[in-house]
């Protein structure tokens, strides 16, 4: 399994990164794709870093370049799968409307497009969703840490044992003292 998960991350990757370097070199046609729905929104939010389009667009750009490389790469996999299917949000709502297409041929492109996105919005959630490869670590260091917690306590209770032998000892050996003074007077 690890051999398809290995071979799959690029494969899922590429389109993010590939589309995150165009728009980091060329970002204003994307930018005047999503400007009509971005600035009403834009407006609205206050914790944007800028208002501007165009500047967006690049951030987001650098996003899909960065957490692409990330997890083609396989590091920080479930971080880098929610800011890509994070990504994929905006492109779904603003690019590839079929329903405001005439052509009936462009309709189809532009809706096998959008299923497109949905679909890889999918496997960005399925693949963030997935079990923990690191999981079996996980369960090795807690048992380990459950193994060195019962030996400490059967140290402690050995060492209980050994003191209550210890003090018999020393009683049945005073005892013995006592009746050896006792006798030798």
């Amino acid at each position: 399994m690890q051999i398809i998960r290995t071979i799959a991350r690029p494969l899922v990757a590429a389109p993010f990164m590939v589309t995150g370097l165009e728009t980091l070199r060329n970002p204003a046609p994307r930018a005047e794709k999503v400007a009509p729905v971005l600035k009403p929104l834009a407006d609205r939010v206050a914790w944007l870093p800028s208002k501007d389009p165009e500047t967006l667009v690049r951030i987001q750009g650098a996003i899909g370049l960065g957490a692409g490389a990330l997890f083609a790469l396989g590091k920080f996999e479930r971080l880098t799968t929610l800011l890509l299917a994070a990504e994929v949000v905006p492109a779904l709502l603003t690019e590839h409307q079929f329903w405001k297409e005439d052509d009936p041929e462009r309709r189809g492109v532009e809706r096998a497009l959008m299923l497109k996105n949905a679909g890889l919005f999918g496997v960005l959630l399925y693949a963030a969703a997935a079990p923990s490869r690191h999981r079996p670590v996980k369960a090795a260091k807690t048992n380990l840490r459950e193994a060195r917690l019962q030996a400490a306590i059967a140290k402690a209770e050995a060492g209980r044992r050994a003191e209550r032998v210890r003090r018999k000892a020393a009683k049945r050996a005073a005892h013995a003292q006592r009746r050896a003074v006792k006798i030798g007077r």
